[in-house]
């Protein structure tokens, strides 16, 4: 039985766990110390995303309401005008 030789396979497998090491050693450098950067851009994302949710709602009021707002607050007197 002839012996299998997979020297260039193993060789190329252990390039390649090498060069995964490195990547994850510069991943390592580059974030340093702060051990929760993926939370705070999924944080931030987040809050982003609520904001233009926001900012649709009100996309989507005004465009109900016309365009324009004839309500009056509490707060606000209306002045009439005699011509």
């Amino acid at each position: 039985m002839a012996e299998p030789h997979n020297y260039r396979t193993v060789g190329f497998s252990m390039i390649l766990v090498a060069a995964s090491l490195t990547l994850i050693a510069l991943l390592y450098l580059a974030i340093g110390d702060d051990v929760l950067y993926s939370d705070r851009v999924g944080k931030q994302k987040q809050f982003e995303y609520q904001q233009f949710l926001e900012d649709e709602k009100q996309k989507l009021e005004q465009a109900e309401s016309g365009g324009k707002n004839l309500s009056v607050g509490l707060s606000e007197d209306m002045k009439m005008q005699n011509p």
